[in-house]
């Protein structure tokens, strides 16, 4: 019986998630062409009968939906693509779990001439797939203004996707929020889970939140049922860097030994021997070595080089401060502070990244710290305790 149960359930929630996006369809190519209920109502089928479709009361049967959309210029082949448009959705779901642009001609082709709350939610994963901010910060304004009319399912894969978004553009603490909502959902959709906690994961270790060895533990739970394209090097990496920040050298070398690439392996090795003094940095491929470490290097072996280098890279924003505040506390320790005090923490604070505001903290109090400033020192000192609290809750 309990069976039983469960698949009515299941069916209607499926048939309810179906054609939520139909009555949105046909009230806007309505309006669009100037049609009042009455003109497109016809025998069997009142004007209250197409309002109740247009607000997704009823389920329109196959016979009256279609006279319906021919009525308001939706073919055949769009109601169709309205009716699959939850598995397009799921469906989309996985190519961004798996980068695979293949595909999206395909859908963007039939997308084209819809215009509701689910087709934005699809054309906003295509957008984060091809990493095109801009087109998915677009897509976001649209969702927003409609965010009322989400069922529970389009609700979970917008907020999940919004948090994405938000890590990407480096908001951190709220692409944290938003992400750790998605999670509380029921839905089960195949790729999503583990796509949002591989996310929660890369936000926590950016941010040094004690959090970050919580979520890779669920990662690895995730990985025995959806492993293929999980990447454990890049999760192991990422790993390593938190464990670096946090200086626990006995949990970066014990994660470093399960990373089997070598691209990986040599950056990992050149940080440690930098952040260690471990004097084991001689005939150094600075081609094998990403920006930042091979910046860092630079710095450390005081090779000099100019500081537009550091802008030309495609480091992020907040890499690229640190990069030019240990360039300047290098070449000019007056310039360094300045750049501690003006640009470096205030940045980490108004961006909770709390790694960087401790650091940047410790420099001011240790490195090169002077007494007439002791109270700026003191009232930043306030600001760190208050970000540290909302970063260590994440």
């Amino acid at each position: 019986m309990a069976n039983l149960k469960e698949e009515i359930k299941r069916r209607f929630e499926e048939d309810k998630v179906t054609y939520e996006t139909i009555g949105a369809e046909i009230k806007r190519h309505r309006l669009a062409l100037s049609l009042t209920l009455q003109s497109v109502s016809s025998t069997g089928c009142s004007p209250s009968y197409i309002c109740k479709i247009e607000r997704n009361q009823v389920k329109p049967s196959s016979k009256y939906l279609k006279e319906i959309c021919k009525k308001v210029n939706i073919s055949e082949d769009k109601i169709d693509y309205l009716l699959n448009s939850k598995d397009i959705l799921i469906e989309a779901v996985k190519l961004h779990y798996f980068k695979d642009i293949n595909k999206e001609k395909e859908y963007y082709e039939k997308l084209e001439g819809l215009d509701n709350y689910r087709t934005e939610i699809i054309r906003l994963i295509f957008s984060l797939t091809n990493n095109n901010l801009s087109e998915a910060s677009k897509s976001i304004s649209k969702i927003w203004r409609l965010i009322s009319s989400l069922n529970d399912l389009d609700l979970m894969i917008f907020a999940g996707f919004y948090g994405i978004y938000k890590y990407l553009v480096h908001d951190y603490v709220e692409g944290a929020d938003y992400l750790k909502l998605a999670l509380d959902f029921n839905y089960d959709i195949k790729y999503f889970r583990p796509l949002i906690l591989e996310t929660l994961f890369k936000i926590t270790a950016k941010i040094g939140s004690r959090n970050t060895y919580k979520y890779y533990r669920l990662i690895l739970e995730e990985k025995n049922l959806y492993g293929e394209n999980l990447n454990l090097d890049n999760i192991h990496y990422n790993l390593c860097l938190y464990y670096l920040a946090q200086n626990d050298e006995v949990e970066f070398l014990n994660t470093k030994i399960k990373i089997a690439n070598k691209f990986c392996l040599v950056n990992l090795d050149v940080l440690y021997n930098l952040i260690y003094d471990k004097k084991q940095l001689n005939n150094i491929d600075l081609s094998k070595l990403n920006d930042f470490v091979r910046l860092a290097y630079l710095l450390k072996k005081q090779i000099d080089f100019n500081i537009e280098e550091i802008d030309k890279t495609t480091l992020n924003s907040e890499i690229k401060i640190l990069l030019k505040y240990l360039y300047y506390k290098k070449h000019d320790l007056d310039e360094a502070y300045n750049y501690l005090i003006d640009v470096a923490y205030s940045q980490a604070i108004n961006k909770d990244l709390y790694i960087y505001a401790k650091y940047y903290l410790n420099e001011i109090a240790f490195d090169i710290a002077r007494p007439a400033k002791y109270k700026n020192f003191y009232k930043m000192y306030l600001e760190f305790a208050k970000v540290s609290k909302v970063v260590e809750l994440l």
